[in-house]
């Protein structure tokens, strides 16, 4: 027995040494001929090379522009549950009847204004210990927001001292801060390089760096999907929008999109999601030569001024062109009175082809053009009216801050009531129709209640239609507004409501609301 063991373990050692020669043997043979396996696979040396040239490239990029792109972290002194600024993750407030989607598609996401939560920014200017932060005005606007920075290297700054709102502009989404650091920060290292948006083409390199998820300086790849993308999320109009495949998340908003010579191109404003929690392949980016007018103009005085014209406009589709017999333009809808519009003489159903001799393809084009024009400053504009074609002289005003100027037309619309916890909305002949309302009923509709908010703990709810505020009737949006705003800090405000029941029957109610503090 202990022999036939002896034997056989004789018989393992000898198959042991068969095998390692064997592997050592074509190990030598492998060394000899590196290359031929990699053919083999098709890929060669000069595969390799071009591809490690490629990571090197990414890398150096990646080394150059992630110290100036930060982590902008906000908090409320007082929370407001549900109003965190999760980046574009948040079911937008117009869903079932109160959403509308051009073209059928999910729009693209962004969260209610002045959250807390993480953002990015990209440094734009560097003096010595102060710097200026571009980003999103929805990743640093609202009430009682506070804000700290930190840097690539892991420095936080923090205090009303150290890190202020520079200036926000809510219609373009931009803001940008100024902070105050310990020690003068190199502006080699540290402030970015803004590159020509004028210059993007589709198909080239995408790269996105920010903070999705509170993860600072992740570097994502993508290529430009397209240009010129008009959308409008949560009642601001967003136009000329780069949009790119590379990675977008929650946290990115007011992080650069670069390309592959370092440069910003465009800085991350909002995702479409297509129903799901994260990136989804279509983010978008406001151009970085739209931004830098803006951003100049925050940084010299803290406020933007926009050209005002007073006219809402649709794109001329195929049945507007075969109505009108043009084939290019904007299709004026409605002139608001007392705008310059209006005085210059536009009329409803005019087709605008050309503002101060650029020639118009969308309704995007006009609000893009009117918005960089400063006011005051007098423009021709070239339309058609019935069949014939004239030019009309039109001195641009001031863009008030109440409402659109020049916008698409169509959807119902809302702005963020913020003392109260809610986003309220005109109600449309859609509305009225699809809740069947009774004619008689007037007011505005809430679309959209923030969790842990004054409306949701008084018991308010989307689809409330609010009536009167503290006995002033309320007719539309801006009355709703004048009305709220009359109410002084500190009391209480008493909602006329009207509620439609289970059984289709509609009663009214007075609730009392005691606002977020002032």
């Amino acid at each position: 027995m202990v022999r036939s063991v002896r034997q056989r373990s004789r018989g393992v050692a000898l198959l042991v040494s068969l095998l390692a020669l064997a592997i050592s043997l074509a190990n030598v043979a492998f060394d000899r001929h590196p290359a031929y396996t990699q053919e083999r696979a098709g890929i060669t040396d000069e595969h390799v090379r071009s591809l490690e040239a490629l990571e090197g490239a990414f890398s150096a990029i990646a080394d150059t522009v992630e110290p100036v792109v930060v982590q902008i972290k906000t908090g409320r002194e007082r929370s407001r549950p549900g109003t965190g600024d999760k980046d574009g993750d948040e079911e937008n407030p117009f869903d079932d009847l109160f959403r509308q989607f051009p073209f059928g598609q999910v729009p693209p996401q962004m969260p209610p204004r002045g959250g807390g939560g993480t953002g990015s920014g990209v440094i734009v200017k560097v003096d010595g210990n102060q710097a200026y932060i571009l980003t999103n005005a929805h990743v640093v606007d609202g009430e009682r927001v506070t804000i700290s920075v930190v840097l690539q290297d892991g420095t936080e700054i923090s205090g009303k001292d150290k890190v202020t709102v520079r200036g926000v502009d809510q219609k373009t989404d931009l803001a940008v801060l100024k902070v105050t650091t310990e020690k003068p920060l190199d502006a080699a290292r540290y402030q970015a390089r803004l590159g020509d948006s004028d210059k993007v083409r589709v198909g080239q390199w995408a790269i996105a760096i920010g903070s999705p998820f509170g993860l600072a300086s992740t570097f994502t790849v993508g290529v430009v999907s397209a240009l010129g993308r008009s959308q409008r999320i949560q009642s601001t109009d967003y136009t000329n929008f780069i949009q790119t495949d590379a990675a977008i998340n929650p946290g990115n908003s007011g992080g650069a999109l670069v390309n592959i010579r370092g440069e910003v191109i465009g800085i991350n404003t909002a995702i479409a999601t297509g129903g799901l929690r994260a990136n989804a392949g279509v983010g978008f980016a406001i151009p970085i030569n739209k931004a830098k007018r803006i951003m100049e103009q925050l940084i010299a005085t803290g406020k933007v001024s926009h050209g005002f014209i007073g006219v809402k406009v649709s794109d001329l589709t195929p049945d507007f062109q075969q109505l009108t017999k043009v084939k290019q333009g904007v299709f004026v809808q409605e002139v608001t009175p007392d705008t310059p519009a209006a005085k210059a003489g536009i009329q409803a159903e005019d087709v605008i082809i050309a503002f101060d001799g650029k020639p118009l393809r969308s309704s995007s084009d006009l609000v893009e053009m009117a918005s960089a024009t400063p006011p005051g400053t007098k423009v021709q504009l070239k339309l058609i009216r019935s069949g014939k074609e004239m030019t009309v002289p039109i001195t641009l005003a001031e863009f008030p801050q109440d409402g659109q100027v020049a916008s698409n037309t169509g959807g119902s619309d809302s702005q963020p009531s913020a003392r109260l916890g809610i986003r309220v909305g005109e109600i449309t002949p859609a509305v009225r129709q699809g809740m069947r309302l009774p004619a008689e009923v007037k007011g505005v509709i809430i679309v959209q209640v923030m969790p842990g908010g004054p409306a949701e703990e008084a018991g308010l709810a989307r689809g409330d239609i609010i009536q009167r505020v503290n006995g002033r009737a309320v007719t539309d949006r801006a009355s709703f507004e004048r009305a709220l705003n009359a109410v002084k800090a500190g009391e209480i405000v008493g909602l006329r409501i009207y509620r439609m029941g289970p059984g289709g029957q509609g009663e009214g109610q007075t609730v009392p609301v005691k606002p977020f503090d002032d």
